[in-house]
């Protein structure tokens, strides 16, 4: 498997060798190079993460295949033997893979109620007053 890295980011996997079907490598690549950027711009992005943005992407991609087979097959499927009307495996697989990708968004601070907390704080410096010059600092 070969490895690229950008900017101290983790190393980006070869998604070639993961998936065969160009739209699939495209949405990984697509997927790891946005959630690596909205990281670093939020300052949450080290290399331990590198497992959790793989598992985002790959449940990405598993949510986009089973979003274009509900596209077109719908979600509600006759069963083959019995012609009962149930829901669609892949209506089941898009629902299971988005509750997936919506926890590991918020494991790494992703989603925007939590992009707020994931962030480094940075505190303004303090503008003085007169009271700080009649108070002196105990050491």
């Amino acid at each position: 498997m070969t490895f690229t890295s950008i900017d101290g980011a983790p190393p980006e996997p070869d998604w070639t060798s993961l998936f065969t079907d160009e739209l699939d490598i495209a949405i990984a690549r697509d997927r790891w190079a946005i959630v690596v950027r909205e990281m670093q711009e939020a300052g949450t992005l080290v290399l331990a993460n590198d497992h959790a943005i793989r598992r985002l992407v790959d449940f990405s991609v598993q949510y986009e295949r089973a979003s274009r087979q509900v596209c077109e097959m719908g979600t509600i499927q006759k069963a083959r033997r019995s012609k009962v009307p149930m829901p669609s495996p892949y209506w089941t697989v898009m629902r299971q893979a988005g509750e997936e990708i919506r926890v590991l968004e918020i494991e790494l601070g992703i989603s925007p109620v939590r992009r707020g907390k994931a962030q480094k704080v940075q505190r303004a410096k303090k503008a003085p007053r007169a009271a700080d010059s009649y108070l002196r600092q105990v050491k």
